[in-house]
């Protein structure tokens, strides 16, 4: 995590591939807020005739795009072919790599007075329900 934030890869599936303008208005507004920085999006469809389409985020939305701007790369056409070989017919699936922004002053900080962030894992949530209820 040397001068970067750490970088998350979230897939996000959605039945009937119809992807929601409340989700891009919270990318928006996290953005915004200075919390992430989105560094590349990918949506990937299956029709119900099991037909494959995949657009990048320059091509599939204004407002996804300028949440973009220039794609740093990190999502490809193999990326694509990998996610639609899982997905079932009448489904989508949404993409998104993005940056946690806030960590950055963190890293900074803490290697200003001569640390290192060694690890940053991610507990996934049921991990955090399932230990909670013990």
């Amino acid at each position: 995590m040397e001068d970067r934030a750490p970088v998350d890869l979230v897939l996000v599936e959605f039945s009937g591939g119809r992807f929601d303008g409340e989700i891009l208005a919270e990318l928006e507004s996290l953005t915004a807020a200075g919390t992430i920085t989105v560094l590349d999006a990918l949506l990937v469809s299956r029709g119900g005739d099991g037909t494959v389409e995949w657009v990048e985020a320059a091509g599939a939305d204004e407002r996804l795009a300028s949440l973009v701007g220039d794609p740093a790369g990190l999502l490809a056409a193999e990326d694509a072919e990998a996610v639609a070989a899982e997905l079932e017919p009448g489904t989508a699936i949404g993409m998104l790599v993005f940056e946690h922004t806030w960590a950055a002053a963190l890293a900074a900080s803490i290697r200003g007075k001569g640390g290192r962030v060694v690890d940053w894992e991610r507990v996934p949530a049921a991990a955090l329900t399932e230990l909670a209820a013990i």
